[in-house]
């Protein structure tokens, strides 16, 4: 249920709505006004940084909870920049902000069971369309980024790096961005960083889907987005040192075929082509830093 507080939105999800009161966050708008620390809300703020954040801040909030500790990552945006904030209005929303946007996204994928971070609560303040400062808190995602868990792995010469395992991880992942698609969503920002992984007891990958700010889903020219999905999650593939052939093999595997037909080489055209792109910009970036 959608509340205004103090000329802002705001809703908490049902599941949370008990611990963020004990935890003394029932009133979200103390987020909006100077950052989590003036919430005073009980247990530690840690802010956390990477490059390319412009007008946002992003914290991780751990609170005493009736089963131990909960971990819950907090977006704040206070100056989102006008081409986002244009996308957003064009192929989102011109009601509620990004963080707005993230949260119900991440309600939708909860609706449709589709592994990704948990919707805990969303407040923001706008003026008309364009949003002026707004919140969203999504619970913590099991396991690692799926380039770190790669990465690991390769230095540590674990199981996954030899060909069975590693070839079975990468039709699961495969697998596992399909059934996404098939809910006709698009990421738009879909980088290994952004797919969890966790080693779960019975040795099974399990998925995640972080930032989900972007999702949506297309109206017309689905391919162009599934090619930039796709791209994306192939340039991050190379820079972990995926083969060719683990990048065709989960092209296929995501496709649901044996062998490679007319229609997965255009495909896989398009996907290299603009994976290519993806690398060069990477690198331009990397060189002009």
């Amino acid at each position: 249920m959608v509340h205004a507080v103090n000329g802002c939105r705001q809703q908490i999800s049902d599941a949370w709505r008990e611990s963020l009161a004990r935890a003394g966050l029932s009133d979200l708008s103390t987020l909006l006004s100077a950052g989590p620390p003036a919430a005073r809300a009980v247990g530690e703020w840690e802010r956390l940084s990477k490059p390319g954040l412009g007008g946002r801040e992003r914290w991780r909030w751990r609170f005493p909870h009736a089963d131990g500790r909960r971990t819950i990552y907090l977006k704040r945006y206070f100056s989102s920049p006008l081409r986002r904030q244009l996308d957003r209005i064009m192929r989102q929303s011109c009601l509620h902000g990004v963080a707005w946007t993230e949260y119900q996204q991440a309600v939708r994928l909860e609706l449709l069971r589709v592994p990704a971070a948990a919707p805990v609560a969303v407040v923001e303040r706008m003026r008309g369309p364009f949003e002026a400062v707004s919140a969203v808190l999504l619970a913590e995602v099991a396991g690692e980024p799926f380039d770190t868990f790669c990465q690991r792995s390769l230095h540590q010469h674990g199981g996954w790096t030899t060909p069975p395992p590693r070839h079975d991880l990468v039709r699961r992942l495969a697998r596992f961005v399909s059934a996404f698609h098939q809910t006709g969503l698009r990421h738009r920002d879909l980088y290994l960083c952004h797919i969890f992984i966790h080693v779960q007891a019975d040795g099974r990958p399990w998925f995640g889907l972080i930032d989900l700010a972007r999702i949506f889903r297309p109206r017309w020219r689905r391919t162009r987005w599934t090619v930039k999905d796709l791209s994306q999650l192939d340039a991050s593939a190379s820079e972990v040192g995926a083969t060719r052939a683990d990048r065709l093999r989960f092209l296929l595997a995501y496709l649901g075929v044996q062998r490679a037909s007319s229609r997965v080489r255009r495909l896989a055209r398009a996907v290299v082509a603009k994976s290519s792109r993806i690398v060069r910009r990477i690198r331009r970036a990397e060189d002009r830093s």
